[in-house]
């Protein structure tokens, strides 16, 4: 006999460093899911701001909140937060997103087809003031269900905040954090998961990325160049790597080489580094940022 939902436990992963601007929200919109019986797990990444503070001035026991002594990657704190969680289904939430109240009651409801291994959604992209206004939904072509691995290589669309898993496929398919990187380590995670398991996308949105001017993705994208690098050189020593298959990783990790560079971009890099970008739509915004830039330093800046 199948169990009802409710004895389905849910493990909440958020990972915090320096999260006091925005935590209290994210880890009110788990206390206000519809679904009851989860459980968060904070694993605090040696933070030296209030953050320790808020997260102890929560009285519900269904939080439980870890300090790390020294500070580590974030996919290694990922991994270490997961191994002190116990539920049957695993969920993150960084600390700068929120759900949406019937977030986990959905996909527990989905959870139950014992043919699924994982399950995602669409999400709301907010602004830092969370003004209506700027909301956007993140995607708004069809997300792919099934076995989704080669779709998610041409188009990548799963936003963390949004996967549920089955802790069993952890040691089934023999995947964990990749503690080597810093940023890509959500997309190589979902990748290994989509590669052996079988997910299900559901099109509404159910939480919401916070876009703002912190966020790891805009800052850094230099070391996300690197780390794609590390990856496809990886993908090459297994036999795996596919330049055909793989090509929209490509095309985008080469445009984002070439706007890492800034200013120091030059036109004869320019050409090179658009003939190896398969997307049209990138090399557009790769010339335009070029020009732009180089007016700027001409013009604006020497002034």
């Amino acid at each position: 006999m199948q169990r009802k939902n409710s004895y389905v436990k849910v493990s909440v992963i958020m990972n915090v460093y320096n999260g006091e601007k925005f935590i209290n929200k994210s880890v009110q919109s788990v206390i206000d899911q519809s679904f009851k019986n989860w459980e968060l797990v904070i694993w605090d990444n040696n933070s030296n701001d209030e953050t320790s503070l808020i997260c102890k001035s929560f009285t519900d026991k269904r939080i439980k909140y870890l300090k790390s002594d020294l500070f580590e990657s974030l996919y290694s704190a990922r991994n270490k937060a997961i191994s002190n969680s116990c539920g049957e289904l695993i969920t993150f939430l960084d600390v700068d997103d929120f759900w949406l109240s019937h977030k986990l009651k959905s996909q527990v409801e989905l959870m139950t087809n014992k043919q699924l291994d994982f399950c995602y959604s669409n999400y709301f992209v907010v602004s830092e003031k969370e003004n209506k206004k700027k909301s956007r939904k993140a995607f708004f072509n069809k997300l792919p269900s099934g076995k989704i691995y080669e779709d998610l290589l041409k188009s990548y669309n799963v936003g963390i905040l949004t996967l549920c898993f089955r802790r069993e496929v952890l040691a089934k398919y023999n995947i964990s954090f990749d503690s080597r990187f810093s940023m890509i380590g959500d997309m190589v995670f979902v990748l290994e998961l989509s590669k052996f398991g079988k997910g299900h996308a559901d099109q509404s949105c159910l939480a919401c990325y916070r876009s703002h001017d912190n966020n790891l993705s805009k800052s850094k994208k230099s070391l996300q160049v690197r780390e794609m690098r590390i990856w496809f050189n990886d993908l090459r020593r297994n036999g795996e790597f596919n330049k055909y298959k793989l090509s929209s990783l490509i095309s985008l990790t080469n445009y984002q080489r070439a706007i890492s560079l800034g200013h120091r971009l030059k036109f004869r890099q320019l050409i090179k580094i658009s003939l190896s970008i398969k997307n049209f739509y990138l090399v557009a915004r790769l010339i335009a940022y070029f020009f732009y830039k180089s007016f700027f330093n001409k013009f604006i800046y020497k002034k």
